[in-house]
């Protein structure tokens, strides 16, 4: 069929389609415009002036001194070291109730027999050295000054081992206390020192040596673990570890 009168055909395409000048879409304005790279990014970080910079420390510094010298802020660093300080004291003394409500019985008494040898050990070497009226020969005041080192030694394995400089110092200087021929050897001879006296006390006292020698050691071989621990606990503040595997 024709077409109508004043209409074109269905393949007919408009002017400005062909052209492409008038197409709006084809501007080259807006394409530049959406093309158009974007700026660089300042990559470079913030740095302030260094008068800004110098004028902060200042204040921190200046903030710091001020809050250390006012009363309030020493008060209470005092009371926060004091109570540290407090807080260590408990757990240490709540350990030692708990490793003496753990000791074993034997192991117990064997220290409270090292305390107590102390006594008379003291007591005869001053006895032989200084009531003497200064008559007796120079070794005898050499035995007696022997005699008084090993008892403060004992003394201080025994009693003041809860300190830790004096534990460590022990077990770093004494290692032989912390096993059992080091022990015996060490008790064995303190009475044979004391026996050189040659008078009755100085035998009675060291027949009480060397039954308080053979107990350590009958304990120290029964509850091996304990002499480990002790040494562990003595050691803790130094590596050597040759005394705790060679214990025996």
């Amino acid at each position: 069929p024709s077409a109508l009168p004043g209409s074109s055909t269905m393949s007919e395409q408009p002017a400005w389609l062909e052209s492409g000048g008038d197409n709006p879409f084809t501007d080259e304005s807006v394409t530049t415009t959406a093309e158009a790279p974007a700026p660089p990014a300042n990559t470079q970080p913030y740095e302030a002036p260094s008068w800004a910079q110098t004028a902060g420390e200042d204040a921190a510094k200046q903030a710091a001194t001020q809050a250390a010298q006012d009363p309030a802020v020493q008060r209470a660093v005092i009371g926060a070291a004091g109570g540290i300080a407090q807080d260590q004291a408990n757990q240490a003394m709540e350990a030692q109730k708990k490793k003496f409500s753990e000791m074993p019985k034997p192991w117990f008494i064997m220290r409270i027999l090292n305390w107590l040898i102390l006594v008379p050990l003291a007591y005869v070497a001053w006895a032989k050295a200084f009531e003497s009226g200064g008559d007796e020969p120079m070794n005898t005041y050499v035995v007696a000054f022997y005699i008084f080192t090993f008892t403060i030694l004992i003394c201080c394995f025994e009693v003041m081992s809860g300190i830790s400089f004096i534990a460590q110092n022990l077990a770093k200087m004494f290692g032989f206390m912390y096993t059992v021929t080091g022990r015996l050897i060490f008790l064995v001879m303190t009475g044979l020192l004391v026996i050189s006296f040659e008078n009755d006390g100085a035998y009675i006292v060291t027949g009480c040596v060397l039954g308080v020698a053979l107990y350590n050691v009958a304990v120290m071989l029964y509850y091996p673990e304990w002499t480990k621990q002790t040494y562990t606990e003595h050691a803790a503040h130094f590596n050597d570890d040759n005394i705790v595997n060679n214990h025996v």
